[in-house]
C-alpha cells in the first residue's frame, strides 16, 4: 500500500506541453493518493457514522445510510437507506447450511457512461467515459481472522486463547502502562445464539503486580444480546519506577464455564509489556514506536457490519438475531477535542421504525466529556403485509420404551401473535448424512426413495391452537422409532391483521418534492417535481411559502429572487390539501 503513496510526483505545466492519457491519470492519482493518505493518517479506518443494520424482517435487512472510510482509505458512502432480501446480497449463494454470516462492506469503483472513440489502441470502438465510485455490500459464511481484525484497529499483543465451532475468545493486552495504574486488557467474544452465558477466569504469575498474580476475571451478563462483542478487564500495574517483560511469567490456568459444561486449560499467553515511571515517559515511548509503517501497512480487512444468525428451514433461511458493528470498526476522530479515550469518538446509532408514509428524520447529539456521538434515526418501513408471522421451536421430550406407534404432546404454549385466530404450520427436525441439520415439511413419504439419499423421520404432527387465550399444543404421532428421547418442532404461525385504522391510513397520500435542497444565483430557474403516493389523483399545487421569495407556476418551474436568502417550496396534495411536502431554495 504504502508503493501508492511515494514516491510522490506531480505534473509541471508549462506552455506548449503535450498532455497524454498519462499525464491525466497522473493528475488524478496525486491528488487520490493525498487524500487518501490523509485518511489513514488522521482518521484510520472504520465506520465514521451510520451503516447500522438492523432486521426489517425475518428475511430483510435494512442498512442505515453512512459513511466509512477502508484500510486503505477510500471512502465507502451509502447515500440513503437500504432495504435488502437476503438473497439480493452477493455471497448468499455461498452460505450453504452455515448458522453464521458476516455482513460486509467494502469500497468499489466501476466504469460507466460508455461513448465513442477512435485511435483508442484496442480492436473496440467505444470506451466507458467516467468512473463511479461505490460499494459492494456481501454475505461471507467465512469465520473472519479476528487476531487481524484487532491489529488492524490498533490493539497490541493479539493472542487467540480459546476456539471452537460456537465461542471464539481473542485475547489483546496493551504494550505500554503507566506505573501505579490499570493496564488495559482486552477480550473479543465470538459466540453463537444458542451458547449459554460464559464466564471465565484467567489466571496467572507475574511480576507486574503486588501480589505477584494477574487474575481476570469475566461473566456474561444474562441479558446480553450481542454474539460478538469487546470487553475491558483491566487490571492494576505495581508502582515501579520502570519495568519491562512479559506480562504471565509462565503459562495461564484459563477456565471457562459455558452453561452447565466446564474447560480448564494451561495455555501461554505472549504479550509484552512496558511500564513507565510517568505518562510523559509512556508519550516517549509511543511516539519512538510510532512511524508510518504501522499506519501504511496493507491491511485486506473489510469493514464488518454485522454478525447474522441465521434459521434454515426448506429452500429458505430466517434471520434469527443481527449484533451491529461486530468488531467496532470505529474512525479515530480528533476533531471534536481531546477526549480520556484518547480521541476516540464512541458513535452510538439508534434506529426507530416509523410508517411508510412518514417522513424519514435524523436526530443528533454529542456529548463533549465522554466524547459519545449519538445519532436517532427515523426510517421508513415498506408497506407491510395485512399478517403477522411468528417462528419457534418446541422440544418434546420422549420417555424410554417402545416409541412405535406413540404420540407425544406438548405443554400448552403461546404461539407469539397473540389473541385471535392463527395458521400454524409445523414441520420436524432431522439430521440428514451428508448435509446435516434439515427440517421435514409434509409427507415423509415422498423421500422414501434409495435415490433420494434422505431418510425423515415417520411421523405426523398437528396443533390445537386455543384462539381466547392465543395460546397451543403441539402433538407428534410416531409410526416408526427415533433416535433419542427428544424429537424438535418447528412452528410458523400467521396470523391476518384487522386493523381499521391502519387500512384507513394507507388510503392517506404521500407527497415528495425533488429536489429538497438546492443553491441558486439571483434570477435563476430551477423546475421541482412532485411525486405523489398512496392515491389516484397524482396532482400538486406549488407555492412560495415567503412573500418576495421568487414566483413558481403551475408545472413547478421556480424563479429565485433577487435578493438572497433562504426559500421554502411547498407543494400540496390535490386530493387532500393538507398533505404537504417542503424543498428549499438557497438563493446567493
Amino acid at each position: 500500500m504504502a508503493n501508492d503513496f511515494f514516491p510522490v510526483e506531480r505534473n509541471r505545466y508549462f506552455y506548449g506541453k503535450l498532455l497524454t492519457v498519462k499525464d491525466f491519470e497522473a493528475e488524478q492519482n496525486y491528488n487520490r493518493n493525498k487524500h487518501r493518505f490523509t485518511n489513514i493518517a488522521i482518521n484510520g479506518a472504520g465506520v465514521v457514522y451510520g451503516l447500522g443494520v438492523t432486521a426489517n424482517d425475518d428475511t430483510t435487512l435494512l442498512i442505515e445510510s453512512g459513511f466509512a472510510i477502508d484500510y486503505e482509505g477510500q471512502e465507502i458512502v451509502i447515500e440513503e437507506a437500504l432495504i435488502r432480501k437476503l438473497p439480493m446480497i452477493d455471497g448468499y449463494e455461498k452460505i450453504g447450511d452455515s448458522t453464521d454470516a458476516w455482513l460486509a462492506v467494502a469500497y468499489e469503483e466501476k466504469p460507466t457512461n460508455p461513448v465513442n472513440a477512435v485511435n483508442t489502441g484496442t480492436s473496440g470502438n467505444s470506451e466507458y467515459n467516467m468512473t463511479r465510485e461505490g460499494y459492494r455490500l456481501f454475505l461471507s459464511a467465512e469465520k473472519p481472522d479476528f487476531k487481524e481484525i484487532l491489529e488492524s484497529n490498533g490493539y497490541k499483543n493479539v493472542n487467540t486463547i480459546y476456539s471452537d465451532k460456537k465461542l471464539s475468545i481473542v485475547m489483546a493486552v496493551d504494550d505500554i502502562v503507566v506505573a501505579g495504574t490499570d493496564l488495559n486488557i482486552h477480550f473479543l467474544i465470538v459466540k453463537d445464539y444458542d451458547t449459554p452465558p460464559i464466564n471465565f477466569v484467567l489466571s496467572g504469575e507475574s511480576e507486574f503486580t503486588e501480589s505477584g498474580v494477574v487474575e481476570l476475571v469475566y461473566s456474561q451478563a444474562s441479558n446480553e444480546k450481542r454474539q460478538c462483542m469487546i470487553v475491558d478487564v483491566p487490571t492494576h500495574i505495581n508502582g515501579v519506577t520502570e519495568y519491562i517483560g512479559q506480562l504471565f511469567s509462565r503459562n495461564v490456568e484459563l477456565s471457562i464455564e459455558i452453561g452447565s459444561r466446564n474447560y480448564k486449560n494451561y495455555i501461554k499467553i505472549p504479550a509484552e509489556v512496558n511500564a513507565t515511571a510517568s505518562e510523559r515517559d509512556a508519550e516517549d515511548l509511543r511516539r519512538k514506536r510510532d512511524n508510518l509503517a504501522v499506519h501504511l501497512r496493507e491491511k485486506n480487512v473489510p469493514i464488518y457490519l454485522a454478525k447474522i444468525e441465521l434459521i434454515h428451514s426448506t429452500a429458505s433461511m430466517f434471520i434469527n438475531t443481527i449484533t451491529d458493528l461486530p468488531f467496532e470498526q470505529r474512525v479515530r476522530r480528533n476533531a471534536f477535542g481531546s477526549f480520556k479515550n484518547g480521541g476516540l469518538v464512541n458513535v452510538e446509532t439508534k434506529v426507530r421504525r416509523i410508517e411508510y408514509w412518514q417522513k424519514p428524520d435524523v436526530k443528533s447529539s454529542f456529548n463533549p466529556k465522554s466524547g459519545k456521538l449519538s445519532f436517532d434515526f427515523g426510517i421508513p418501513v415498506p408497506e407491510q403485509y395485512d399478517y403477522s408471522v411468528c417462528h419457534g421451536v418446541v422440544d418434546l421430550e420422549m420417555p424410554g420404551g417402545i416409541k412405535v406407534n406413540s404420540r407425544f404432546y406438548s405443554d400448552e404454549i403461546p404461539h407469539g401473535l397473540g389473541a385471535g385466530t392463527v395458521d400454524v404450520r409445523l414441520s420436524i427436525e432431522f439430521m440428514t448424512p451428508n448435509n446435516g441439520k434439515a427440517v421435514l415439511f409434509g409427507n415423509k413419504e415422498v423421500f422414501k426413495s434409495k435415490n433420494s439419499g434422505i431418510n425423515p423421520p415417520w411421523a405426523e404432527t398437528a396443533v390445537v391452537v386455543f384462539p381466547e387465550k392465543g395460546t397451543m399444543k403441539i402433538g407428534v404421532w410416531l409410526h416408526d422409532t427415533v433416535d433419542g428421547n427428544r424429537i424438535r418442532v418447528h412452528y410458523f404461525a400467521q396470523k391476518p391483521e384487522r386493523d381499521t385504522d391502519r387500512i384507513y391510513d394507507r388510503s392517506k397520500p404521500v407527497v415528495r418534492i425533488l429536489p429538497e435542497v438546492t443553491r441558486l444565483s439571483a434570477g435563476d430557474k430551477l423546475h421541482f417535481r412532485a411525486i405523489v403516493e398512496g392515491c389516484d389523483d397524482k396532482n400538486v399545487t406549488f407555492r412560495v411559502e415567503e412573500e418576495g421569495g421568487g414566483v413558481i407556476d403551475a408545472n413547478g418551474v421556480y424563479q429565485a429572487p433577487e435578493q438572497t436568502g433562504t426559500y421554502e417550496i411547498i407543494a400540496a396534495s390535490t386530493a387532500d390539501p393538507d398533505v404537504t411536502a417542503s424543498a428549499y431554495v438557497i438563493v446567493e
